[in-house]
């Protein structure tokens, strides 16, 4: 392992024993708190411990890397990173239940295993646990943790505000590039920009270094929303952990799909078009014609090229004279999160 991999290694250990910590409770309500560590891939489907390794934690993982590189250290940081990483998991608890989505790394989702209401109330007191840890943590000071608290909920909200807008183009015919891009600055890019905004906030960094902090996280979000559709269309099943082509069989508007519905009019557009306006899954059948002719439309290089301007952008913030000289991890963390496509 290299020594960034360590570091980020030492960083997920830290904020999963937070969010034990944060889940300890009587043994009534035991089974609630059992349903996040089952989400969260500590638990197996028999509620037994897991083996397997954990996840990448990116936003928390992001938080810590920027206290630890721009600030005082990271440990400062670690209550607004586990705030982070609990909220991303607030929104896919409920986003599976939003999009009837059975599975979630190959095993059924929250709501598919204990039901919609208690996929609700789950969601909910994970929410609630986010503010937890930054409000009740000892050590921050009262002035510091109000403002962390605002910075998130005001990703909170535009993380609402993001699946709204995603929600309500389910059933649009087609969508712009610039929509789409709004969307997912708000859904996704939003809560990245708060993750290392905090942590500069937190590990008392200058406010200089704080907004350029923001601007990096959101425009790493950017990419790495650009790149996750990307794979959505065509990545490996192995390393996104779900079916290869779901995200085309579910109709579902991602960057490739919209460009592709964007583009001049031409047989191949029309029958793109009236694939993603039916109104169930597509075929086998269906999904491979609509991948195809994506790729007939040359989508799949645009979309690489919006990675690559996102991941550019971020990278060109890491040049401002208030984090240049701190930056070097910073820039490697890209490099490891968005490699070169």
């Amino acid at each position: 392992m290299t020594a960034l991999e360590i570091r980020l290694s030492d960083y997920v250990a830290a904020v999963d024993a937070d969010i034990e910590r944060l889940c300890s409770t009587t043994s009534q309500y035991g089974a609630l708190y059992d349903m996040l560590r089952y989400h969260l891939g500590w638990l197996d489907t028999r509620l037994a411990p897991a083996e397997r390794a954990p996840g990448k934690r990116l936003r928390p993982a992001l938080c810590l890397l920027v206290a630890d590189t721009l600030g005082n250290g990271w440990k400062a940081a670690l209550p607004a990173a586990v705030a982070v990483e609990l909220v991303h998991n607030f929104s896919l608890v409920h986003d599976d239940i939003e999009d009837h989505s059975p599975l979630r790394r190959y095993r059924p989702t929250v709501w598919a295993r204990w039901g919609v209401a208690q996929g609700i109330n789950a969601g909910d007191a994970v929410l609630v646990l986010a503010e937890q840890a930054v409000a009740e943590a000892e050590g921050i000071e009262p002035a510091m943790a109000i403002e962390a608290l605002r910075m998130l909920n005001r990703a909170c909200r535009g993380l609402c505000e993001g699946q709204y807008l995603d929600l309500l183009w389910e059933n649009e015919a087609s969508i712009s590039v610039a929509q789409y891009l709004e969307m997912i600055e708000r859904k996704a890019a939003g809560l990245f920009a708060c993750a290392a905004q905090l942590g500069a906030l937190c590990a008392g960094a200058p406010m200089d270094a704080q907004r350029q902090a923001a601007l990096f996280g959101s425009s790493l979000g950017m990419a790495f929303q650009a790149l996750d559709d990307l794979l959505g269309a065509w990545g490996r099943e192995e390393d996104t952990g779900k079916t290869a082509d779901l995200d085309v069989a579910n109709r579902k508007k991602t960057l490739p799909v919209v460009l592709g519905l964007s583009a001049p009019d031409s047989p191949e557009v029309r029958r793109l078009k009236a694939l993603f306006s039916l109104d169930r899954q597509l075929t086998p059948a269906e999904t491979a014609e609509a991948t195809g002719f994506l790729e007939q439309l040359g989508v799949r290089e645009h979309a690489i090229g919006y990675v690559r301007r996102y991941r550019d952008e971020a990278l060109a913030h890491l040049d401002h004279p208030s984090v240049r000289d701190r930056s070097s991890e910073l820039r490697a963390f890209t490099e490891a999160m968005l490699p070169d496509v």
